[in-house]
């Protein structure tokens, strides 16, 4: 499968010219606050993202887990996790950094 994340500043650019919803551009510009091209960047990566999502599902509906031999195992039973109470301050820190850097 394949994901865009973010315009990198290396990356190729061209420019396009198309006509759009002009209630909508004004709401996405409101909303984004970002330039004209820095929004289709964004809207462009959302919507590969869907497409990708889109073929994962229809891939797992053609091949799905639990009848392929390599992946359907049942997985060895072991300890318990080493504590029961609140995630430890420093792991939902370092969590949320991860998470903060593949967010486009």
């Amino acid at each position: 499968s394949w994901h865009v994340y973010a315009t990198l500043p290396d990356m190729a650019r061209t420019r396009i010219s198309t006509t759009v919803d002009e209630d909508r551009l004004q709401l996405a510009r409101a909303l984004l606050g970002v330039s004209d091209s820095q929004l289709m960047d964004q809207a462009l990566g959302a919507l590969l993202r869907e497409l990708s999502a889109v073929r994962e599902r229809e891939a797992l509906a053609d091949h799905p887990y639990d009848v392929d031999p390599d992946v359907a195992w049942e997985a060895p039973s072991g300890p318990p996790l080493p504590y029961d109470g609140e995630v430890p301050e420093e792991v939902a820190r370092l969590a949320a950094e991860r998470r903060a850097q593949y967010r486009p």
